[in-house]
């Protein structure tokens, strides 16, 4: 809450790292790890990715003018927010009072656990998928304007009355 109160008064991109708890952090015992984590992997607080990642966050756009460009990104443009299953935050919760789809991939584990079919989702605003690729294809299907109950598995029976 804190770097979204920075923000909003300051007009300027701000982030945070996490601190630790306790000191056992440091005793994690990773051992070799891929050459791109290094650098997360030597600060406890994952600082590294807070400063490479901060000059590529998005600008704080107050000038109504500059807000009518189609360059700028707004709330309308996002199609879906494609997240870990069980991970609730402020994004999720703008998607949710904004009417964007959530898309959760159970896949991808972490170490939150909400349950996100708590949230008051309308019944077409919430999925649940396996895996990024499955996300894809839901993607796809909503941005076609197909109903995703339209191709799950197995087909529903079709009812037919008949008239005389």
């Amino acid at each position: 809450m804190l770097t979204h109160t920075t923000s909003l008064f300051l007009d300027l991109p701000s982030a945070h790292s996490p601190m630790v708890e306790d000191a056992s952090v440091y005793d994690l015992g990773v051992g070799v790890v891929d050459e791109r984590k290094a650098a997360e992997l030597v600060s406890t607080t994952y600082l590294h990715c807070i400063l490479k990642g901060l000059h590529r966050s998005p600008r704080i756009i107050t000038d109504p003018e500059v807000m009518k460009s189609p360059e700028v990104v707004k709330a309308e443009n996002v199609a879906c927010l494609v997240q870990p299953a069980g991970c609730l935050g402020l994004p999720t919760l703008a998607a949710l009072e904004q009417g964007i789809p959530v898309i959760a991939v159970r896949g991808n584990t972490n170490i939150m656990k909400n349950d996100l079919r708590a949230l008051p989702f309308r019944s077409d605003k919430y999925f649940e998928v396996e895996n990024y690729l499955e996300a894809a294809g839901l993607m796809s299907a909503l941005r076609a304007g197909v109903d995703p109950e339209t191709v799950y598995r197995p087909i529903s029976k079709t009812i037919v009355d008949r008239k005389a």
